[in-house]
């Protein structure tokens, strides 16, 4: 089959195994690793094409162009978005010198926390610079002003959507760990490789057994892409640094720009404006500000909520240096940040705020991670609410671990009342209330007192139910939902909330 030696790599409980093949085995290839790895898949363990002539046509496509060829769902695909054909898996492929295919910019964002909204303002700064842009995130697929598919796509098949979409002029990629860990990436050559941060998150997951491991899983990305590529990362975060040094010695051609919302970078926030710089650094203990540097106001870039929502600080400025990269114009990066909103239509599940009738706060939020938890929890004390009550829960596929974390992030916000949920469709091994119970006990160990805890409610829309009840004008209610965010809306606005 001319496949090269299986690689193995050792974890603490388990081994992960990779294949070489060439482009017409991969998919083969995969199906074969995931049948003998005992995980469910429709694989046939049958070669995708199967045909000598057009496994050599496939593969001297592939040599011709290796960051514009891709194969996937039985179509074969040459060019990116609207310089895209595809051909059926059957069909007779054109000769490489019969085409002259061309591609759009592509963008890939991953990272623990902040990679949905960094992916969706990239892709509102594209559309306020004119181009149809295509982007896979947890939610859908959206190919301009078109829902394509609804849920969570932030695998190689959504990219694929994307990118031999004929619609499509800038391609903005939410990847995910377990799409990067299981099935790789659609393709090489990107222009941009946004890492917004590497926290602690499913460990024991796929190998991943500790924050370096996160790290060298998300920063694959480093390694597609082009010649003089961009690539974009905290200005500090260690277990991404610690990286660094090897990804420049393979890629010494590669830009590395640093964001930070509290010291000098490529882009850079201080109280009152993002900042960016022009200059292609490398990260260094500070960033010099070496080149012409241009800011806009914190106070006109809605999502950051006047600079308090510093994670979104930095959502923004990573975004806007992948808007840079790719060389957007300065008029529509500037429109762009002025008009996404922190709402749910821009941005749903992140920071959706609500007024209640006698000015009462709602915050809706999908934080769910300790460290996200920490951002908003940090984000509302910086508020002048002086009176807080949280919905909290989890899915059950977090260990013991992560959700004494995230509790122990919730107890920081200081509520007068905490409401456990049961997060019901998303139990996985847990028993009903293990979650809570879990919860529960980790907020009185962190001093949360006992009669300040109520439920757990059966789900999330009663958990809202209880958490915005007898609200003072005085109070924001910080609801934490992770499965059914239009059930958290409907029961706010029956409740007379309006989203501000």
């Amino acid at each position: 089959m001319g496949w090269a030696p299986a690689v193995y790599r050792g974890h603490v409980k388990s081994v992960s195994v990779g294949l070489r093949c060439p482009i017409d085995q991969v998919n083969v290839a995969l199906d074969l690793l995931e049948w003998a790895g005992g995980e469910e898949s429709d694989a046939e363990l049958t070669g995708i094409i199967g045909d000598g002539r057009a496994d050599l046509e496939l593969r001297a496509l592939h040599a011709a162009y290796p960051d514009r060829v891709f194969v996937g769902d039985r179509l074969v695909t040459v060019g990116l978005g609207k310089h895209s054909e595809s051909w059926s898996v059957r069909q007779h492929f054109p000769a490489p010198n019969e085409l002259s295919p061309g591609r759009v910019p592509v963008v890939m964002v991953t990272g623990t926390n902040g990679k949905t909204s960094t992916t969706r303002l990239v892709a509102h700064l594209g559309k306020a610079a004119g181009l149809c842009v295509g982007r896979t995130s947890s939610d859908a697929v959206v190919i301009g002003d078109e829902t394509v598919s609804l849920g969570d796509w932030t695998g190689p098949g959504a990219a694929r959507q994307v990118l031999r979409d004929p619609r499509v002029d800038l391609a903005v990629l939410e990847t995910a760990r377990g799409g990067i860990l299981r099935r790789g990436l659609v393709i090489g050559g990107i222009d941009v490789a946004i890492v917004t941060n590497v926290t602690p998150e499913h460990f024991g997951e796929w190998g991943i057994d500790s924050i370096d491991d996160m790290a060298w899983a998300k920063l694959v990305l480093a390694d597609a892409l082009r010649p003089g590529g961009t690539l974009i990362i905290p200005a500090v975060s260690p277990p991404i640094y610690r990286r660094i040094p090897g990804i420049l010695e393979r890629r010494p051609d590669v830009r590395v720009w640093t964001f930070s919302s509290t010291r000098r970078a490529a882009g850079w926030a201080d109280d009152r404006y993002l900042r960016f710089t022009y200059a292609s650094q490398r990260p260094r203990p500070r960033d010099p500000a070496d080149a012409g540097e241009s800011c806009v106001p914190l106070s006109e870039v809605p999502i950051t909520f006047g600079g308090t929502a510093r994670h979104n600080v930095e959502n923004a400025l990573a975004a806007t240096l992948a808007g840079l990269a790719i060389g957007l114009p300065g008029h529509a990066l500037s429109q762009g940040l002025r008009t996404f909103q922190p709402s749910t239509e821009n941005n749903p599940g992140r920071m959706n705020t609500f007024r209640l009738p006698n000015g009462a706060l709602a915050v809706v939020d999908f934080a769910h991670t300790s460290d996200g938890v920490r951002r908003i929890v940090e984000t509302i004390r910086r508020w002048p609410k002086s009176r807080r009550t949280l919905l909290l829960g989890q899915a059950g596929d977090r260990t013991d671990e992560d959700l004494v974390g995230m509790a122990t992030e919730a107890a920081s916000l200081d509520a007068e009342l905490i409401v456990l949920k049961e997060v019901a469709g998303r139990l996985y091994d847990r028993a009903p209330g293990e979650v809570p119970n879990i919860l529960r006990r980790a907020l009185l160990q962190a001093g949360v007192t006992a009669e300040r805890i109520v439920g757990p409610t059966p789900d999330e829309e009663t958990g809202v139910v209880l958490a915005t009840r007898d609200l003072s004008p005085q109070h924001v209610a910080v609801l934490l939902i992770h499965e059914t965010l239009v059930g958290a809306q409907q029961v706010l606005g029956s409740r007379g909330a309006v989203e501000i």
